[in-house]
């Protein structure tokens, strides 16, 4: 696993499919067997449909993100709220590559993991930026 691995493992939700716990099954809302598990509605992951419908690589591209429908739900996981901000105003290169860098210090990526510690997206976002922040 590189840096480009991470980048092009980001998800339309911002999650870091390749990370995800249904990884061993999925490859990713970016292939053609997109699986996800996350299915808080009938028709699937709400994310991956809204954004695809609307010719979106993800939903850092759309002005309503985070909206509160499925992952992004405030009964849900912070993290993809933080994540998708994140990639909305920095880029999903920048996420990808601060999550990768956080990871080979130690910083693990996952559910219930060290991401999902905190209790606002401005912590998150400052765990993320802990060892990396491009200036370009």
């Amino acid at each position: 696993m590189n840096e480009k691995d991470v980048i092009e493992n980001v998800g339309r939700c911002g999650k870091i499919c390749t990370f995800c716990k249904d990884a061993a099954f999925c490859r990713g809302c970016g292939s053609t067997s997109a699986e996800c598990a996350k299915h808080l509605t009938r028709e699937g992951c709400y994310q991956y449909h809204c954004s695809k419908q609307k010719g979106l690589a993800g939903c850092w591209e759309c002005d309503d993100a985070p909206c509160d429908m499925d992952v992004f739900s405030m009964d849900n996981n912070i993290r993809y709220r933080a994540f998708v901000r994140f990639a909305k105003y920095e880029g999903v290169e920048e996420l990808g590559k601060c999550v990768f860098q956080n990871m080979i210090h130690g910083i693990r990526y996952g559910e219930g993991k060290d991401y999902d510690q905190f209790d606002s997206e401005e912590k998150v976002v400052q765990l993320l930026t802990k060892h990396y922040l491009s200036d370009d």
